[in-house]
């Protein structure tokens, strides 16, 4: 059996990765503390004017998407769940999730009816069609594959961003081949 260890996030590409994971999952609070935190705040936030105001905004808007993002994703798990349940999980006021659940009715993106006198969130039962299930498959799979590419690519690079560590000015001069009228020649022939 292969174990595989993730370190935690590093850059900051890697802390929106770890997020966007933790709020796949409905974890709002996770996802918060990869968005918002020293390391961020130092390279991000603090960069903008009134930034507690656009912390706080952040905040809100999390909470928001890890709902719908929950919703989404375990829609078909429930046969209903209160809305005072989806209230405490992701620590909005009722009328907020009252209309972001509306919304998402309304929008056709959420299967779903309320009942009003229970405040409770009926799922309705749509089965994917063969091609939606086929469909599905391939962007998990190219969702790997692009993280799997990323992964490598970040390897070979040996740096995050593309910048090259021990190099000024990209490639070191007076070292390795130079292309020249569509063949390659070494530049220097230097004897050790």
């Amino acid at each position: 059996m292969k174990v595989v260890y993730e370190s935690p996030p590093e850059s900051m590409r890697e802390h929106v990765v770890a997020a966007s994971k933790a709020m796949k999952m409905g974890d709002w609070k996770t996802c918060h503390s990869f968005i918002i935190n020293e390391k961020m705040n130092g390279k991000v936030w603090d960069l903008f004017p009134e930034a507690d105001k656009v912390r706080t905004m952040l905040v809100r808007k999390i909470q928001e998407e890890s709902l719908r993002t929950y919703l989404f994703t375990y829609s078909s798990v429930y046969d209903s769940i209160s809305m005072e349940t989806l209230s405490d999980m992701f620590e909005l006021d009722l009328p907020t999730v009252h209309s972001i659940i509306s919304k998402m009715i309304i929008n056709e993106e959420l299967m779903a009816s309320l009942d009003q006198p229970t405040q409770t969130v009926v799922m309705h039962r749509t089965e994917p069609t063969a091609q939606q299930n086929l469909a599905l498959q391939l962007a998990e799979k190219l969702g790997s594959l692009v993280e799997n590419n990323e992964r490598v690519f970040d390897h070979k690079q040996g740096t995050y961003g593309g910048y090259f560590r021990d190099q000024k000015d990209g490639y070191r001069k007076n070292e390795g081949y130079m292309r020249r009228g569509g063949y390659r020649q070494q530049q220097s022939q230097t004897a050790y």
